[in-house]
């Protein structure tokens, strides 16, 4: 299941284009009338695939209850500028392809794919702007475990974590890099 999770990140990490290529399809199918079958297939792709993801988000987050490691948080600092740089590095871009041109759908397409198998194969946890409105926060932080070992992990968690120091959580891998606390 941990793959349908990384590929459900990843797929939800793109919301601010799947919604402006639904509102560039939706105009298309109002404004042409003909020829837009394009437009139809990818609307239906998009909610299909954004309803999919949603749910196995909400099951993987808020189904994460036991299981953590404890850890005391040594140091912590709020990432605010995280999902602004990720906007602008990763989806902006993508507005080059025509979302009403079946073979610049098929381009983005092989773009979209190859790199969601890169990211999903390397363990790799998309920012995600869908996190932060269900009140997700990114947080680097300096952990201490049991064994006195310190180590630095970027955490996610529904708690403000910045008057949180010295306090003792659970946390859980969601990837090599990324944690969340399991409340």
């Amino acid at each position: 299941m941990f793959w349908l999770f990384s590929l459900s990140l990843y797929y939800i990490s793109f919301a601010p284009l799947w919604l402006s290529i639904l509102f560039i399809d939706i105009h298309s199918i109002l404004k042409n009338k003909e020829f837009i079958w394009t437009e139809k297939i990818s609307i239906v792709c998009i909610i299909i695939f954004m309803l999919i993801s949603l749910i196995i988000l909400r099951c993987e987050l808020f189904g994460r209850t036991s299981g953590g490691t404890t850890y005391t948080i040594n140091s912590i600092k709020e990432k605010k500028t995280i999902t602004t740089e990720y906007l602008l590095s990763y989806i902006l871009p993508l507005f080059t392809f025509d979302f009403t041109r079946w073979d610049d759908v098929i381009l983005f397409l092989i773009f979209f794919f190859v790199f969601g198998f890169l990211c999903v194969r390397h363990d790799n946890f998309s920012v995600n702007i869908v996190l932060e409105f269900w009140g997700y926060r990114v947080y680097g932080c300096e952990l201490k475990n049991e064994d006195n070992i310190t180590i630095h992990k970027i955490i996610i968690s529904k708690k403000k974590l910045n008057d949180c120091i010295g306090d003792i959580v659970s946390i859980k891998s969601l990837n090599n890099e990324f944690s969340m606390i399991i409340e």
